[in-house]
C-alpha cells in the first residue's frame, strides 16, 4: 500500500489490501501476527464482486464500519495509526 493510493470511488486514502475467500469475505493483510481472539478477522462482502474486462480492476462492497472495527480490534499498530483508529 502506497501512501498516495486512493479509493477509485470516494478518493480517500483509506485503502486496505487483503485476500478474498470463497465464503465472500475479505481478510485484511495488516493483522497482528499473534492474534488470540474468538472473532474471525474476515469482513463479508455484502454484494457480489465486479470486474473490469479492460483493466482488470476487481471490486465489491462491504460494511466500512465493520472493517474499521475489525482493524481497530485485530489490526497491527501500523494500520491502526495509518487509518487513525486509535487504541
Amino acid at each position: 500500500m502506497t501512501e498516495s493510493e486512493q479509493c477509485p470511488r470516494c478518493t480517500k486514502s483509506l485503502v486496505v489490501h487483503g485476500s478474498i475467500f470463497q465464503s465472500g469475505a475479505l481478510r485484511p493483510e495488516e493483522l497482528r501476527l499473534f492474534l488470540l481472539s474468538f472473532q474471525l478477522p474476515e469482513v463479508h462482502v455484502q454484494s457480489g464482486y465486479a470486474a473490469c474486462a479492460g483493466c482488470g480492476l476487481v471490486w465489491g462492497e462491504l460494511d466500512a464500519a465493520i472493517l474499521r472495527q475489525k482493524l481497530h480490534e485485530l489490526g497491527n499498530a501500523a494500520v491502526r495509526e495509518r487509518l487513525a483508529l486509535g487504541d
